[in-house]
């Protein structure tokens, strides 16, 4: 669609220089000139093209949030995350009377409130210990596949329905055998809990997972050492009977780190082949997605860009927006929420993540038709780049949720071939009759 906003020129000559060439004589930016001598044109014309990149794997640790649970996705299949990290001795010396007696030891577990998928289900949690170190994969990171080996009898489990919005806490009772053991490690003092070292040679860590068969929904947990702890409780009853607890702490280091897996067996990101994939959003039924915690990426260039508002005239941009509208089939605002803000990133043919353009643009929301559902990012100044530097054509954006917080929310665009749910670049550019 394209009009002549002050009309002093029929777009019909303007168009007709459209396409002629790939450079610009020359481009200005932001400056209005006098309106004696300037048409204004406005162009949707311009067809980002939308692909999705499908990453292998990619690094996880060190975050200050875990993701525990699995959940199906009609469009991107099966998710599973998982977190794994380390315990730590008591902050606190603790000095245990020998009359003391061992009582019970539970896990327990802080969710932060995040979810994806149903919740209205209950899940199996299983506590595991692990049967090996925690050893980086790479250089100092660990990523989404990274794995380590548990042993065969879970230190806790619990069938349970979670209330993100409610539970505060989750209490896991741990097996009476580990949790007596570590009872009189403190009661004896042994050294291995003298130190960090020591305890992280006699206790390697713990894994959470959930049952193989549950497909219900992500939880987002809190991953500082406040969020997560073995707890023992006791009692004494020197001078009088009182009942007390310690706690072993998560260590929160880049030993934690969050597996994620994905089984997209039968949807239209189904690789062939192993490693990064792209697949162009005419071969996904014309939509793209986005899901940056399970490694999925949306990415949009312009390769027809330069070809826009071509003319032997002064040409000065004005404002560039793109406007990115997802399909309504793929959420709606419980089990498939949208992600509550969106940010591009520079890219360009090598796939390589960049620097951020735009930061944490709100979703705009249409309760009643879905048309008025958007993300609306300017633009201007990157376009510009793009317009007036040579060699631009495979540069353009990644479109990522939030990559503070580990995540799975995900989000489905359509493309410029959708009719009402696509994505659009909107051009505003002055044409200044010499």
């Amino acid at each position: 669609m394209r009009r002549n906003i002050k009309g002093c020129l029929p777009v019909i000559i303007i168009l007709s220089f459209l396409w002629q060439s790939c450079y610009r004589n020359d481009i200005g930016f932001g400056n209005l000139p006098d309106n004696n001598y300037a048409n204004v044109v406005f162009t949707d014309t311009v067809a980002p093209i939308l692909s999705t990149v499908v990453l292998d794997s990619f690094s996880t640790n060190g975050a200050s949030s875990f993701l525990l649970g699995k959940y199906h996705d009609p469009y991107l299949g099966i998710i599973s995350a998982r977190p794994f990290f380390q315990m730590t001795i008591p902050t606190l010396n603790v000095t245990i009377p020998v009359t003391a007696q061992y009582d019970s030891a539970c896990f327990i577990i802080h969710p932060d409130k995040y979810y994806y998928g149903d919740t209205s289900r209950p899940q199996t949690i299983f506590v595991n210990e692990l049967a090996e170190f925690i050893n980086y994969t790479y250089n100092t990171s660990l990523y989404n596949t990274s794995n380590f080996s548990v042993k065969p009898a879970p230190l806790a489990s619990k069938t349970l329905k979670i209330s993100p919005s409610a539970d505060d806490s989750i209490l896991l009772r741990m097996d009476d055998a580990k949790g007596k053991e570590l009872f009189d490690k403190l009661q004896q003092q042994s050294d291995d809990i003298l130190n960090d070292a020591n305890f992280q040679n006699y206790f390697k860590g713990v894994s959470l997972s959930v049952s193989n068969n549950d497909t219900t929904a992500v939880y987002g947990l809190n991953g500082s050492p406040a969020g997560m702890a073995m707890r023992i409780f006791y009692h004494t009853t020197t001078p009088y009977f009182q009942n007390q607890f310690v706690d072993f702490p998560l260590t929160a280091n880049t030993h934690s780190f969050n597996q994620v897996i994905t089984d997209r067996t039968g949807t239209l990101l189904y690789p062939s082949t192993p490693g990064i994939k792209e697949f162009p959003s005419e071969q996904t039924n014309h939509v793209a997605f986005s899901q940056y915690g399970a490694g999925v990426l949306l990415k949009i260039t312009f390769p027809s860009l330069k070809g826009i508002l071509t003319t032997d005239k002064i040409v000065e941009l004005q404002k560039a927006e793109l406007l990115v509208r997802p399909i309504p089939s793929g959420y709606d605002f419980n089990k498939f929420k949208l992600p509550d803000n969106l940010s591009l990133f520079q890219t360009d043919g090598t796939n390589t993540l960049g620097a951020v353009v735009v930061n944490n643009v709100p979703l705009v929301t249409d309760d009643i038709y879905d048309v008025g559902t958007y993300y609306k990012f300017d633009v201007t100044s990157y376009i510009n780049t793009l317009l007036t530097t040579s060699g631009n054509t495979d540069k353009g954006f990644y479109l990522l949720g939030n990559s503070g917080s580990p995540n799975v929310t995900r989000a489905i665009i359509g493309d410029n071939q959708q009719s009402l749910y696509n994505t659009q670049l909107l051009v505003t550019a002055i044409i200044i009759n010499k």
